[in-house]
């Protein structure tokens, strides 16, 4: 079962958006102001994505970075990768990177994995990636999170840092179960697909991760009290995941030029696709619209996903939901 309203957690996740009419640098400023304003509301935690090969569009490729960044510039806050790309990497660095991570920030480190790739074509070559041994990586990799194991990732301690799959279907889902590590399903790329989480809860084993199934729920939302401020990111939004479906390194639109915009047919599809998964509503609404979709999940987490048309908006969106579920109270009763 769900987590009752007052219950359930919040968390971000942050793919580091480049706005029009900013750049990369600013994205990742933007993205460690935002980390210690959450750290400030009593969000629960805070996962950095990975992309590669884009010069427009998301500034970030390295989740370890960032969360090292950011373990020194916050308090109380869990911080994560929304994920480490696997397919690309060593599982042993991998292994080694995040136990570093959690002796720099105790008990506050999520190690999320992901089957995709971020990147296509030259970049992947470049990133020498191979999706072909997944699952195998993966098994080593939590093989070499276990204090005990042969062959120890450095630095060994006694602890490790918290390991959830990310996923966006049945097969990614029923993988992270049989293994008994907690599952995020992609719910702002692939909709409601409660068959998903489902298949999870029936694969899962209990193991040293954790005894019962786990779900956490990546949502694209926005909170506004201005009905104008909601059409904007909605529309901008919209518009820019149909441009990097089609166009992959497209520019990001302003709001001004989304509103302009008279789309293709394609376009069209995509916009309509994106609009049906996104939340977009008044702080009177946040907290039942968050609560339902996390309910037909069973979900007991949910990280928000916000890409808006400039940074300041972005903020006070996550500062209206964070009064709606009225963060700040609970984390000064967690903290006295």
């Amino acid at each position: 079962m769900a987590a009752e309203v007052a219950e359930l957690a919040l968390g971000i996740l942050d793919q580091s958006p480049v706005v029009a009419g900013s750049d990369a640098e600013a994205a990742i400023a933007a993205t460690l102001a935002l980390v210690q304003r959450a750290d400030e509301l009593g969000y629960g935690r805070y996962w950095f994505a990975e992309h590669h090969g884009r010069r427009h569009g998301f500034a970030s490729a390295s989740p370890e970075l960032m969360i090292a960044r950011a373990s020194a510039a916050t308090r109380r806050i869990r911080l994560g990768s929304g994920g480490v790309l696997l397919s690309h990497y060593s599982p042993l660095k991998v292994a080694e990177n995040f136990n570093l991570l959690e002796t720099l920030a105790p008990g506050r480190i999520d190690l999320g994995i992901g089957r995709g790739t971020g990147a296509r074509d030259e970049a992947e070559v470049a990133l020498g990636t191979d999706v072909t041994a997944y699952e195998q990586r993966l098994a080593h990799l939590l093989s070499f999170l276990d204090a005990s194991a042969r062959i120890v990732a450095a630095p060994a301690i006694a602890r490790s840092p918290q390991p959830w799959l990310l996923g966006s279907t049945s097969a990614s889902a029923a993988l992270a179960g049989s293994l008994g590590i907690p599952f995020a399903y992609a719910h702002f790329i692939r909709g409601d697909g409660v068959e998903h989480t489902a298949a999870y809860r029936a694969a899962f084993r209990p193991s040293a991760w954790g005894s019962e199934p786990r779900v956490a729920i990546c949502v694209a939302a926005y909170c506004s009290p201005d009905r104008r401020e909601r059409d904007d990111y909605l529309t901008t939004l919209c518009l820019r995941r149909a441009k990097m479906q089609l166009e992959h390194d497209a520019l990001p639109p302003t709001a001004a030029e989304a509103r302009a915009h008279r789309a293709t047919a394609a376009e069209q599809r995509s916009m309509d696709a994106t609009a049906r998964l996104a939340i977009v509503t008044s702080p009177d609404d946040v907290r039942a619209r968050l609560a339902e979709v996390a309910a037909r999940h069973g979900a007991d987490d949910v990280l928000i996903v916000s890409v808006t048309p400039d940074y300041a908006t972005r903020t006070r969106s996550y500062e209206a939901i964070a009064e709606a579920f009225a963060l700040s109270r609970g984390a000064e009763a967690l903290s006295s």
